[in-house]
């Protein structure tokens, strides 16, 4: 009889522990949909969401004269304009900033930067 108590409050132990573990574990998964879903929000509110205001840009690059958007992936400008010279790589919070740089005239300084946020083509300058 001693044995049967102590295998039912042991199972009894473990069903407890294993239920405070998966509510935890639920809890810390909605917490982190519930972050995204506000992050994504206040993205779409502040503007960082321009897919309806996409320019489009042409610019001179390694392999000659190319179309780019806003908007695009870092892969497709790749693609396009050739491996960059120099990448600066700067982190904000939950956003990530890469500057690409060609230097397509001048063998020292950068003729041609372009910008991404969080992986997609953000801006280009050219001197």
């Amino acid at each position: 009889m001693k044995h049967y108590l102590i295998f039912i409050a042991g199972m009894a132990a473990g069903a407890l522990l294993l239920y405070a573990i998966g509510f935890r574990s639920e809890k810390s998964v909605k917490e982190k949909i519930r972050n995204q879903l506000i992050e994504a929000i206040s993205d779409n509110l502040s503007g960082e969401n321009q897919e309806a205001e996409v320019q489009y840009v042409e610019v001179k690059g390694k392999k000659g004269y190319v179309s780019l958007h806003t908007g695009m992936s870092k892969d497709s400008v790749k693609i396009l304009a050739g491996k960059p010279d120099k990448v600066d790589l700067h982190s904000t919070g939950n956003i990530s900033i890469e500057i690409w740089g060609y230097k397509l005239k001048n063998n020292y300084l950068s003729d041609l930067d372009i910008e991404f946020r969080n992986g997609k083509l953000k801006s280009i300058r050219k001197d």
